[in-house]
């Protein structure tokens, strides 16, 4: 199969094309590359591939785009995302597959396997539903009570949550601050979907606002309200896994 993959991580890609030529050789040959929607739908014109490898957040974009746009119905697609979340079963439909970065190699294979046998039916039927599943959303708002009101917030708003035993209080783009009776876990939950990350006990950021990070013990990171978080060193690892396919 000729594949092509679309990825704005160059360590990602190079990481899944080396994968390829050592596991999947003689299935899978890589055609080409793209680090952006416009350009991996130029690829799928220019190359004919028979198989994309697909990354779900891509820069501001996301893979959808690209699926909505396609102009094969016979494409096969894999996603490859660092969150699960992006995964779940709305993915695994008939001839379609995730794999979790960072990729292991048995998963590569079991995928390019699947995919290998997958049949034109079955391939048009994902895409149908992925074009519906995916098609544009209105920013994600949650409610939050105070002790006055309940205010309605664009996730995209929230920078920042800090934990302060059975309240939480929330950091928002426009220097507001708001404290809610309500577990910094319940905001993780709620939150997670949305590219938020607990990097502490008392902490729960907002990947996007990250400007920096500074490597130590656990180490902390920079968010754009200049405020300096510490990164707990339990969760170091599964931080930087998530923070290097930003």
């Amino acid at each position: 199969m000729r594949a092509i993959i679309i990825d704005d991580e160059e360590h990602c890609i190079s990481r899944l094309s080396r994968l390829i030529d050592e596991y999947c050789k003689d299935d899978v040959s890589v055609s080409g590359v793209a680090t952006d929607i416009a350009a991996g739908i130029e690829l799928v014109k220019s190359h004919r591939p028979d198989l994309v490898f697909l990354d779900v957040q891509i820069g501001r974009d996301n893979g959808f785009e690209f699926i909505r746009a396609l102009p094969e119905e016979n494409l096969k697609i894999v996603f490859t995302t660092a969150f699960e979340k992006y995964a779940v079963d709305a993915f695994k439909v008939n001839a379609v597959d995730y794999l979790l970065k960072p990729i292991d190699p048995d998963d590569l294979c079991r995928t390019v396997s699947k995919l290998r046998n997958a049949n034109s039916d079955a391939l048009r039927n994902f895409q149908q539903i992925v074009r519906e599943f995916g098609r544009p959303q209105t920013p994600h708002r949650i409610a939050v009570s105070t002790a006055t009101e309940m205010l309605f917030i664009d996730v995209d708003d929230i920078i920042r949550c800090k934990s302060d035993i059975n309240y939480t209080t929330l950091f928002l783009r426009n220097q507001k601050t708001i404290v809610v009776s309500k577990t910094l876990k319940e905001f993780e939950q709620q939150l997670s979907p949305y590219n938020f990350f607990r990097i502490h006990n008392s902490h729960l950021i907002n990947l996007k606002y990250v400007t920096k990070y500074v490597k130590g013990k656990g180490g902390y990171v920079q968010l754009q309200d200049s405020s300096y978080i510490e990164v707990s060193s339990r969760r170091k690892d599964d931080f930087l896994k998530v923070l290097a396919c930003q």
